[in-house]
């Protein structure tokens, strides 16, 4: 019942708490390729988080897959096709607090490493992802277009009307790889 008013607050202190925050300028063209550490945020639903083996297929091609870490909820590991060999960091609902924020023990667990690009592979808005993708400190921070994004991300994919999860998932890798 109030989980949408705890949404709405939660959303709006993540923006509030980011507001002064300011971004590195970042060369576009040479941010991607020039990346070694990225942190991926998978989709926060099972039926999103088992259409996404083509971006692991791109992440173990473009990245030795050590250096990647996936940041996942533990209900959905289990429909993530296969992510062997990948730094898988899970976290449970008890991690984050009543307004949808991570705890600082998550926090502390994310930022043991440093990041170089930042990927929130959750195609509607989920403030656990964008607030940890956020507070990962990576100079790029690539999502999709969704309401608030301007606040967690300074790269923003628009990818086309489909129902086809993997088609929306390419469209993102397309994207990339343009860089």
């Amino acid at each position: 019942m109030f989980e949408a008013n705890r949404l709405k607050i939660g959303t709006l202190f993540a923006r509030f708490h980011f507001r002064t925050a300011r971004d590195p300028i970042v060369r576009f063209t040479e941010a991607i390729t020039q990346a070694r550490r990225p942190i991926v945020f998978l989709p926060e639903s099972a039926s999103e988080a088992s259409s996404i083996e083509g971006v692991l297929k791109f992440l173990a091609q473009r990245f030795h897959t050590s250096k990647v870490t996936l940041v996942a909820r533990k209900e959905v590991v289990s429909s993530l096709p296969d992510h062997r060999g990948f730094s898988v960091l899970i976290f449970t609902p008890e991690e984050l607090n009543a307004l949808f924020l991570p705890r600082a023990e998550l926090l502390r667990k994310m930022k043991k490493s440093t990041f170089d690009v930042a990927l929130d592979l959750n195609i509607r808005f989920a403030l656990p992802s964008s607030y940890l993708c956020r507070a990962s400190a990576a100079p790029l921070r690539i999502g999709f277009v969704k309401p608030y994004a301007d606040s967690f991300y300074n790269f923003q994919v628009q990818t086309g009307q489909s129902n086809n999860l993997t088609h929306v998932y390419s469209q993102l890798l397309k994207c990339i790889e343009m860089f």
